[in-house]
């Protein structure tokens, strides 16, 4: 789905954005916070991590999101470790 979005146009890729957001599932993690929803952060396996609002985890429900599943993801905790290619290429390091 990544490389589908990459090759859309903005408007296409913003329109696709709102639509996967309204799937995400990040706001009823226990680990969001007000911060995070004040910031409207969300979507963070695609967007990436927390910028400031995430500093704790209080469990993590990244496995059964159905955005997570659509794209095939295999990590968790993007809030905080970062998108899934960014885990990806972390993991590859170690």
């Amino acid at each position: 789905m990544q490389k589908q979005m990459l090759a859309m146009p903005k408007e296409q890729v913003m329109q696709k954005v709102q639509e996967l957001m309204k799937m995400c599932t990040c706001p009823k993690c226990p680990t969001y916070n007000e911060c995070s929803k004040n910031a409207m952060e969300g979507l963070y396996c695609s967007m990436g991590r927390s910028f400031h609002c995430i500093t704790q985890n209080k469990g993590c429900i990244c496995p059964g999101c159905p955005v997570a599943k659509m794209q095939g993801l295999t990590h968790q905790s993007f809030c905080q470790m970062g998108n899934e290619k960014t885990q990806r290429f972390d993991a590859m390091l170690k």
